[in-house]
């Protein structure tokens, strides 16, 4: 009967829609576009947060990661933070690259903090791969740390930041119990899927959040609910841990950063949670100015004995 033709054309291309749109989101946050260094750089000269960068003295040299993978890394430090044994490794967002990091290179210098930043796995300099969004992302992180450890021979103090992604890095990196003092978690998230979740959720579609899903994980081999920070955290034993996330962000909701605290802190580490007023997402240190946001660190490290 006609009606029914007409009704399975509908239900088959409604089918081959889902699966078109499934494959391209899972494709977007697996394999997305990402800023060059030269892009980087003039996004963060154009909103005044490169700062003294030039002025310092820089070393670039390659780590191998998880898997053997090159992770492309740089060497950051001046007279003032040369000989004080601080050190930290910052780990940039989403599709940005090692110079999306500069923004919080300059606060730790400041602090006399000599600084390593990298390109996360197929971001910036490095060969294109699959990434995870904080997952694979943390077991090269292990390797970051064990590097700087090694390389570094009068290491004292050896603190994480992240942004975004790089925050849910820093986070699950915990699971391997790394030789790390602190941690600082800039607009962190819980889990990759509930990131994907609220997103859709908002535009009255998360029923298919979980076909997103399925198709990372068929495609790619990639299962969104493995990228799972708070689950790790839970794992923090003693690692004073700094959340900090503005108040506007509407990409990775507050409340993620909450549910990151209760975990970090469950077996009696010490947390803060900072919120940023205004601030979007990745936002907070631009929001809050070099300052007012470097004050945070000072104090969060004061309080926690790592500086004077």
């Amino acid at each position: 009967m006609p009606w029914i033709i007409t009704v399975s054309a509908i239900v088959l291309f409604l089918l081959v829609s889902v699966v078109i749109f499934s494959w391209r989101n899972a494709k977007l946050s697996l394999k997305p576009r990402t800023m060059t260094l030269e892009k980087e750089m003039a996004w963060n000269k154009e909103r005044g947060l490169w700062l003294d960068f030039d002025s310092y003295d820089k070393t670039e040299y390659e780590i191998r990661g998880k898997d053997g993978y090159i992770l492309h890394a740089m060497f950051v430090e001046n007279d003032v933070t040369r000989g004080t044994g601080k050190y930290v490794i910052i780990c940039h967002g989403h599709t940005s690259c090692r110079y999306g990091a500069v923004k919080y290179v300059n606060s730790y210098i400041k602090l006399g903090f000599s600084c390593i930043i990298y390109d996360a796995r197929t971001h910036g300099l490095n060969e294109k791969t699959i990434y995870t969004l904080g997952n694979y992302e943390s077991e090269d992180l292990k390797y970051v740390i064990e590097d700087t450890r090694s390389r570094y021979k009068d290491l004292k103090i050896l603190g994480l930041h992240g942004e975004s992604m790089g925050s849910s890095t820093v986070c699950s990196v915990v699971r391997f119990d790394p030789k790390i003092d602190f941690i600082v978690a800039d607009c962190g998230f819980t889990r990759c899927y509930d990131v994907v979740y609220d997103g859709y959720r908002r535009l009255h579609m998360a029923f298919i959040v979980p076909c997103i899903n399925l198709a990372s994980k068929l495609i790619y081999h990639v299962d969104m609910k493995e990228t799972c920070a708070v689950e790790h955290l839970k794992k923090n034993k003693n690692i004073p841990v700094l959340f900090i996330h503005g108040t506007a962000d509407s990409l990775i909701l507050p409340y993620h950063s909450e549910k990151l605290k209760e975990a970090a802190s469950m077996n009696g580490a010490y947390t803060e949670l900072i919120y940023v007023e205004g601030a979007g997402h990745a936002m907070s240190r631009y929001t809050a100015g070099f300052e007012k946001y470097t004050g945070y660190i000072r104090d969060f490290l004061s309080k926690t004995g790592f500086i004077a």
